[in-house]
């Protein structure tokens, strides 16, 4: 285990502080509109990391279209483990598109990862691995984590079941939409879409789409243990992000009429209906840029 200088960070040392109330407060007042996420997500943790020898790494992989708050919410678990949070030694991020443009290089990637993976364990036991982008990668370089992820005790003396990996794709993000917008059509409540309605729906997609999971063996060996749907964003949803903005740059005159104006200007899918935010809240930045302030 990693050990370091006394005002370094420690392995493991924030992991034995986590409070999974906290956690699932912080996500509920944060992360808009994910009432699936923060159960699964906090369940998840809390369960893996007060195991003293789990029986494999946990492995998440969330879902849904972007701006629906999977890199966001992937900060916050890191965040919540971590006392520099993402920006810690032990917390390892990769970028399809930065990472792995390359189809050409796939067998390049795969030796890449077959040695990252072994070394940063090997410094800290308690890593974060967040894969970016999966569905921008091509199929077959993350079957090369398999070893680490599967139910082994140990390779060449060493133990990866304490780690926890999470992949971000947006594969899988029109089965959710459909079945968030068949609830609407139906007059139910979003708060009332349960994992049983998404999650096969996800797996089936995530294997089949084009991207990183397609036909993938560890998605055929059920080594993810968890699919994590986010739902797409509506416009209420959409409405607290521009207010988090305003409030994040010291607006003075923040009013529901400057809201209303800034969220109006994001695309909503339907467009007979406006009901869910083709770009999550992706562009909101820039829409404050643009109508938040007075010519």
């Amino acid at each position: 285990m990693h050990v370091g200088f006394p005002w370094q960070e420690k392995c493991g040392h924030s992991w034995k502080n986590f409070n999974a109330t906290s956690f699932n407060s912080y996500l509920e007042e944060h992360l808009y509109g994910q009432h699936l996420v923060t159960w699964i997500v906090t369940k998840s943790i809390k369960a893996h990391i007060s195991k003293h020898e789990p029986n494999k790494a946990l492995v998440m992989s969330f879902h849904g279209w972007t701006g629906s708050g999977k890199n966001y919410a992937s900060k916050m678990i890191a965040s919540a483990l971590y006392k520099n949070g993402p920006q810690s030694d032990f917390v390892h991020w990769y970028i399809g598109t930065r990472d792995f443009p390359h189809a050409s290089d796939v067998l390049q990637y795969r030796d890449r990862l077959q040695k990252d993976i072994p070394e940063y364990t090997k410094q800290c036991e308690h890593s974060l691995f967040i894969f970016d982008e999966m569905d921008k990668m091509s199929p077959g370089i993350i079957d090369a984590i398999k070893p680490f992820i599967d139910f082994h005790d140990e390779i060449d003396g060493v133990d990866y079941r304490k780690n926890i990996f999470i992949f971000l794709s947006n594969a899988g993000g029109s089965e959710i939409t459909r079945v968030a917008f068949n609830f609407w059509l139906d007059g139910k409540e979003r708060e009332d879409i349960n994992m049983k309605d998404i999650e096969p729906l996800v797996n089936q997609g995530a294997f089949n789409e084009k991207g990183g999971l397609q036909f993938s063996e560890i998605v055929e060996k059920n080594l993810i243990d968890v699919y994590v749907p986010f739902l797409p964003l509506e416009k209420v949803h959409v409405k607290k992000c521009v207010a988090f903005e305003l409030r994040s740059r010291r607006y003075k005159n923040i009013n529901d009429k400057l809201i209303d104006k800034i969220a109006s200007q994001i695309i909503y899918y339907p467009p007979q209906f406006d009901l869910f935010s083709v770009s999550g809240c992706k562009k909101i930045s820039h829409k404050v840029d643009v109508y938040g302030y007075e010519d």
